[in-house]
């Protein structure tokens, strides 16, 4: 692949002569200093850089000084336009680890349509003893990647009068949703206990007879299924979400970090670990029920790589539910107990792409692709497209906060 950057031309800009780093550029590396002052804004700009393909990959390596944030403070961005020198989209570049484990960074793309030229940003912000080196840039023309596809399904199921009966509605449900050639399978929060206070009463090991019978509809199906249980370990009841993989097993698990006091006071101990899960479609990660009402959680997991956030849970608020969609753009996965439309799926710009229907005992499928990217006008970067799960991945202001601690919290005498 030609690469469509070398041998460029840069050019140097920062939003007033005052608020400008100290540059320098030789022998293909671009340099970057900020001189001590905290709010200095700069970066290179490359000359229009002309398309013959839609699919693109970018890459930089680079080394920092001093940089607390370097999500914030180091960025690259591709900015595209069409022939008439209107701005269609601005995408920011991913910082990873290359295969020698130093950061680079990365994006790998496929160009806005009527897209006719790229200009590429390098640049570092509001970092006061900050300086970096760019170096090895290279933007190269590709074959366009396949979809990513995923047909993901909720469930309902009215609560039973004992565990045997719900048990029979959870199989019935996983089997519709299974024979509809569902990859992945939500089913609520205790939906096995349901009516029963007391979570001494029915909670198992995991693994155990439960996650076992499960196992053998997900093996059946050739489906991921996600429920909630009450876990006993140790002589401690956590309320967890299982995740059984293909082959029956169990593959991830993730216990209830946020509990309501009723739930406390009945003996349950929270969990104190966000997880995500690289399943073979993509990597997701959970939340049950109260959690939904921190963002902290959401937003951990977005910031883990989490393409889709599953939710099972008895409490329901699609408010909430669909701000943690708009708000980390990732898919959000809700199956709820009040009534059918509780269970739903929820796309990365807040929309609601199905639901339950009716109040008896069903699913609600969508087929996704984890590829497909989804836009904003006019979000952060002006008047083009922006991406939601990638702006805000990039622009989170960390330093500010420092009151998002357990010492914050403490009275000063």
């Amino acid at each position: 692949m030609n690469n469509l950057a070398e041998n460029i031309r840069w050019t140097q800009w920062s939003p007033r002569e005052e608020l400008s780093p100290e540059f320098f550029s030789s022998g293909g590396k671009l340099k970057i200093s900020m001189g001590g002052k905290a709010n200095l804004y700069g970066k290179f700009l490359s000359e229009e850089i002309y398309l013959s393909s839609p699919s693109l990959v970018f890459e930089a390596s680079f080394s920092c000084a001093n940089v607390r944030n370097e999500e914030k403070s180091i960025f690259a961005m591709l900015n595209f336009y069409d022939s008439k020198r209107v701005l269609l989209e601005r995408d920011y570049a991913d910082i990873i680890a290359g295969p020698d484990g130093k950061k680079k960074l990365y994006r790998k793309l496929d160009a806005p349509e009527n897209a006719e030229y790229v200009i590429i940003e390098i640049g570092m912000r509001w970092a006061a003893e900050a300086a970096a080196e760019f170096g090895n840039i290279s933007l190269k023309e590709m074959a366009g990647e396949p979809p990513r596809l995923v047909k993901i399904a909720t469930t309902y199921q009215e609560q039973q009068d004992t565990p045997e009966e719900n048990l029979r509605e959870m199989i019935k449900v996983i089997e519709q949703a299974g024979a509809a050639g569902a990859d992945v399978i939500l089913l609520s929060e205790l939906v096995y206990e349901s009516y029963y206070e007391n979570p001494v009463k029915l909670a198992q090991p995991v693994p155990g007879i439960l996650t076992d019978t499960i196992g053998e509809y997900a093996k059946k199906y050739n489906a991921y299924v996600i429920f909630s249980m009450n876990e006993s370990d140790g002589g401690a009841i956590y309320n967890t979400a299982v995740i059984i993989g293909r082959n029956g097993k169990i593959c991830g698990k993730y216990r209830k970090i946020h509990l309501p006091l009723s739930e406390a006071e009945s003996g349950v101990t929270p969990g104190d670990a966000h997880r995500v899960f690289d399943l073979d479609f993509g990597r997701v990660g959970l939340i049950i029920c109260y959690d939904q009402y921190f963002p902290e959680n959401s937003r951990t997991l977005a910031l883990m790589g989490a393409e889709i956030i599953f939710n099972p849970t008895q409490g329901e608020d699609e408010v909430v539910q669909r701000a943690m969609a708009r708000t980390n753009g990732v898919y959000v996965v809700v199956s709820g107990f009040q009534g059918g439309q509780s269970s739903r799926i929820i796309n990365p710009l807040g929309e609601v792409m199905a639901c339950v229907e009716g109040s008896g005992a069903g699913y609600a499928a969508e087929q996704v692709d984890l590829n497909k990217r989804h836009f904003v006008y006019w979000m952060s970067i002006g008047a083009g497209n922006g991406e939601l799960r990638s702006l805000f991945q990039k622009e989170r202001e960390i330093s500010a906060y420092d009151n998002i601690s357990k010492e914050a919290h403490k009275l000063e005498g």
